[in-house]
């Protein structure tokens, strides 16, 4: 059974990564990334020059530096909704969804190989804007004495993003398998997303609010940053809400396609 679902997820995982939607997608998001990462570098030198200037210091550096990492990794990670609407939807495109069900007729192991595909290559992306993100910091302060996080910091760092990235990946391939459509998932992701953006929920119940996506994002990430939009609660109720939202999509487009034709 172990190694049935092994050869599960590996199938999942090479449609992933021999899918050219997959390749623009995420080139597109790096782009994206990297200019967050040029936006940002300022902030980087400008601290490292007042430190050097004793205006500020080294923890506070640290705490901004940490806080301006995480917020350049953010703002761009809020597009990963359309890549894994790109990833699920590319089998309904292609009229390719039947063909796998005949692979695998247990559907519940199908969904689980494609959530798992799912968040083994948002793990690499993530691993990767991190360490792109970490190298802007570090060559914005090289000047300086000052000594870069530990890794107590790092890690939690880290995995605040991992979950956060993970999290905007898979609940829109929750979306997208249930409809079936990758614009479906793209634009009732977005949606839930703007619905924070423009404080539509915010401004009637603060807590419903805090159950959004996007601003559950916020309040895992962005604590202790100047923020234009409150937030509406703590980075640990942020990161419970996420996982909330993996596990009811997850349930749900498994409960869905269960009872749904294939073609």
């Amino acid at each position: 059974m172990v190694m049935r679902m092994v050869h599960i997820i590996r199938s999942e995982m090479t449609k992933i990564v021999t899918l050219p939607s997959t390749w623009v997608t995420t080139f597109a998001l790096f782009v994206a990334f990297l200019f967050f990462q040029y936006q940002v570098f300022g902030v980087y030198t400008e601290l490292a020059d007042s430190f050097k200037q004793k205006a500020l210091t080294e923890v506070y550096v640290l705490g901004e530096l940490k806080e301006s990492m995480e917020a350049s990794i953010f703002n761009p990670g809020i597009l990963l909704v359309i890549l894994g609407s790109v990833i699920a939807g590319s089998e309904f495109k292609t009229g390719q969804f039947g063909m796998s069900v005949v692979a695998v007729p247990n559907r519940s192991r199908l969904i689980v190989g494609k959530f798992v595909a799912a968040f083994l290559y948002v793990l690499i992306l993530s691993l990767s804007w991190f360490s792109v993100a970490f190298l802007f910091v570090y060559f914005g302060v090289r000047d300086t004495n000052i000594t870069l996080f530990g890794m107590t910091e790092l890690s939690g760092s880290f995995f605040r993003i991992l979950l956060f990235a993970v999290a905007f990946t898979l609940f829109p391939i929750g979306l997208t398998l249930i409809a079936r459509r990758t614009l479906f998932g793209v634009v009732s992701s977005m949606v839930m997303i703007m619905l924070t953006m423009m404080q539509v929920v915010a401004v009637v119940s603060p807590k419903v609010d805090a159950l959004l996506p996007l601003s559950a994002a916020r309040n895992l990430l962005l604590q202790g940053t100047d923020n234009p939009v409150p937030l509406t609660g703590t980075s640990l109720q942020g990161g419970i809400v996420l996982l909330g939202w993996i596990i009811v999509s997850f349930a749900g487009a498994t409960i869905i396609l269960k009872r749904r034709d294939a073609r």
